[in-house]
């Protein structure tokens, strides 16, 4: 049976394309053409040092971050009420951010080692309508509960 597929392939002349890789996908056709926005936006996240809650200003982990490994009932003033982005990259229990500075008002939980890539897509749990949602509203943080 090889030898039949080889008498064939040689008569029809498909070793030599295949010999010569006339087959082969063009290496840059087999990279994600997303690769290298893919790659900034978890290295983004990765900034994030281990033990810590971090925010960052803008969405997909852009721009100033902040970083908190304590239960901080006031955000410093450049990010309070201006974080887009999150990752909880603590080591044993969620965060919660709050929309109340010394805790309080609307709370939304970030579990152990997840994050929010765009908290404008997050919405407020029985908040005043569909555009009401997490972006620029955090004031405090705590971990695991209060």
């Amino acid at each position: 049976m090889i030898g039949n597929v080889r008498s064939k392939m040689a008569k029809t002349g498909a070793a030599a394309l295949l010999m010569t890789g006339a087959f082969a996908t063009p290496a840059l056709a087999q990279t994600d053409p997303n690769a290298a926005e893919i790659a900034a936006l978890v290295a983004g996240r990765e900034d994030c040092p281990p033990r810590y809650a971090c925010l960052w200003v803008h969405a997909n982990w852009s721009g100033s971050r902040w970083q908190g490994q304590d239960n901080n009932p006031t955000l410093p003033s450049f990010i309070d009420m201006k974080a887009s982005s999150t990752y909880n990259n603590g080591i044993n229990c969620p965060v919660h951010f709050d929309t109340v500075r010394g805790y309080g008002g609307h709370v939304m939980a970030e579990g152990l080692g997840s994050y929010r890539q765009n908290l404008a897509l997050n919405p407020i749990p029985n908040g005043n309508g569909p555009h009401d949602n997490f972006n620029d509203r955090f004031r405090s943080m705590y971990w695991c509960s209060r």
